[in-house]
């Protein structure tokens, strides 16, 4: 066993002997496979290995040399996961990972949470009735055993993203141009013109980004 192993054996809390119970609704993975990646402890030593984020469990992945999906169980002891070019880190000790996404002279963080959300239960001649069940379902799976979902039930995977600002060693949320304006005090007026001339939609990251960008434009020119 070589020391990457040997000590990411030490921070695993459970594998993943079957990760989703229905594969055709999507697996709430962040990438359509594992992919290299590098994570950088904060005692300065970095590793590298397959890794993919669990969107639906807030969790970080890893791999195995024979392929096992492994969790990591120390995620406060990490500094940053690098996977390609994205940035994730920690910010929570229950394994939750924010990504931050570059916006000028600044940045931004996103957290992604996947659910299943039911599209209602099977009504004669109509298809599904969602006015017959409108469950939602953060979890579909327990660790290693797939949960049995409803009978005559039609479920869609859903993907929703969170926005903070970084402020010193905590994360403030926004969800609009009004609670961003908040944010860069003094400028919500303009942020508030800017998003309803740009047509912001906070659902398209790239959209935030742009608004984001802005923000710090006028923070740095007062």
């Amino acid at each position: 066993m070589n020391s990457f192993r040997l000590y990411f054996f030490l921070f695993v809390l459970f594998f993943f002997n079957s990760l989703f119970a229905q594969e055709e609704l999507g697996n709430g993975l962040l990438f359509s496979k594992f992919e290299k990646g590098f994570v950088f402890l904060n005692n300065g030593k970095n590793y590298t290995a397959a890794f993919n984020y669990d969107m639906s469990r807030q969790k970080m992945l890893f791999q195995d040399v024979d392929s096992t999906t492994f969790v990591i169980g120390k995620p406060l002891e990490i500094f940053v996961v690098i996977i390609g070019n994205h940035r994730f880190f920690p910010v929570s000790s229950t394994g939750v990972f924010y990504e931050e996404i570059l916006a000028g002279n600044g940045s931004f963080f996103v957290k992604r949470r996947a659910c299943l959300v039911s599209e209602g239960k099977e009504a004669a001649y109509t298809g599904y009735s969602q006015t017959e069940s409108a469950s939602t379902y953060s979890s579909w799976q327990d660790i290693g055993s797939p949960v049995i979902l409803k009978q005559n039930e039609k479920f869609k995977l859903e993907t929703e993203c969170f926005y903070y600002l970084k402020s010193g060693n905590s994360y403030k949320r926004f969800y609009s141009a009004k609670t961003l304006g908040k944010l860069f005090k003094g400028h919500e007026s303009e942020i508030q013109k800017f998003a309803d001339e740009q047509s912001i939609d906070f659902k398209k990251i790239d959209d935030v980004a742009r608004i984001v960008e802005y923000g710090y434009s006028l923070a740095s020119n007062p």
